[in-house]
């Protein structure tokens, strides 16, 4: 161990189900976090109590089964996060015990690859690593790949994604284009579906350029016959080839089971990259000014400290980063676990001004909180130094 971990994952109930494939996965999705079992993340089998640590984030995986469905023992405490692991969703009430039963469940049956991975994310939101919205942003010329842009949109729902369509999600009488970037700043993927004609469209040119100058990762889907531009060089590519695409313009399930699973494994990579940029910036800025940063800890918090004039002394604040447009929800969060005067990082270059303006008014009303706009850290750093 390097030290206390930040995050802790207890396994509980039916602990032979959790398998080589389920930790495989598990470690694939914090690496990107830079973060290890066993090391940063804490990984305990079957303890009857686990020491509540002050700062560290845990989630309990309750392993049911018939066996375990009637222990008497007290498996959770009221504040715990948990996820139940069942063997299938239609057999919850015979796998779990009354005390973990309220807590809605995820599938997984042993070495499964796919159910793995989804349960891995579900792990990453639930500490607070990812945003529990799983945004994805679908970016394609109408003309070449409506069908498959709708395809698509009604799969990855399935699979619990909440995929931004620019023809489902902006209403009537809206500014167009400032609704797009506002949205597309929600995301956590881009989903470029990369036809012959597609930097060929003002709109889809631009809405590549603008992710990649928030740093949002953007998984290719590279169709048939279409060779990668150099813009394309960082993205990470799922290739079509001619049996995927069929002559009614849709894709074969395949084919669509291929791109959900890619963009399940890429988006905590994404999401992790975009973090770590925001945080970059903002040590930058604070160093050079004269301050300190610490490593990040749990929900990738650091902690600043500024020497102050012309009284003297140091002014500290915990800095919570997040990914996407902020929230009422996210800031409650933060509250509640910061226990000093704190600030939310965020990316606002691409918000909506009223949203701007609302968040502005927001902070006006919490004491001991502030908003660190993430492009522009400078202003809120000279202002805590005063």
């Amino acid at each position: 161990m390097t030290g206390a971990p930040a995050y802790r994952l207890v396994i509980e109930g039916e602990v032979s189900r959790f398998d080589s494939v389920l930790r495989r996965a598990l470690g694939d999705a914090f690496a990107p976090y830079g973060l290890k079992l066993d090391d940063e993340v804490a990984l305990d089998l079957a303890p009857r109590q686990v020491a509540v640590v002050p700062g560290e984030a845990k989630v309990v995986l309750y392993f049911g089964s018939p066996a375990v469905r009637t222990t008497s023992h007290a498996i959770v405490s009221p504040n715990d996060l948990v996820i139940p692991i069942v063997s299938d969703l239609s057999v919850c009430s015979s796998e779990l015990p009354p005390e973990v039963s309220a807590f809605n469940a995820l599938p997984y049956v042993s070495s499964s690859e796919k159910q793995a991975e989804a349960l891995a994310s579900a792990v990453l939101e639930t500490l607070g690593l990812m945003p529990t919205k799983r945004r994805v942003f679908l970016s394609y010329r109408r003309a070449e790949a409506r069908e498959v842009a709708l395809q698509l949109h009604d799969s990855l729902r399935t699979r619990q994604f909440n995929v931004f369509l620019d023809t489902h999600e902006i209403r009537y009488g809206g500014r167009f284009q400032d609704a797009l970037w506002h949205q597309l700043s929600d995301c956590d993927v881009l989903l470029m579906l990369d036809t012959k004609g597609y930097f060929a469209s003002r709109w889809t040119e631009e809405e590549f350029g603008r992710a990649g100058n928030m740093r949002l990762g953007i998984l290719r889907v590279g169709f048939p016959g279409v060779a990668p531009a150099p813009a394309t060089t960082l993205t990470t590519t799922v290739a079509l080839s001619d049996v995927d695409l069929g002559s009614d313009g849709r894709l074969s399930d395949e084919a669509v089971d291929r791109i959900g699973d890619a963009l399940e494994r890429f988006r905590a990579r994404s999401v992790a990259a975009r973090l770590d940029n925001m945080l970059g910036t903002l040590r930058l800025a604070v160093e050079k000014r004269g301050g300190t940063v610490s490593n990040p800890g749990p929900l990738k918090r650091v902690s600043i400290s500024l020497p102050c004039s012309p009284a003297g002394g140091s002014a500290e604040l915990v800095v919570y980063p997040a990914v996407g447009v902020p929230t009422s929800d996210v800031v409650e969060h933060i509250a509640k676990h910061a226990d000093a005067d704190c600030a939310l990082l965020y990316d606002g270059q691409s918000l909506l001004q009223s949203w701007i303006d609302h968040l502005d008014w927001f902070a006006g009303g919490i004491e001991r909180f502030r908003w660190i706009r993430a492009e522009n850290p400078g202003p809120m750093l000279e202002d805590l130094k005063q």
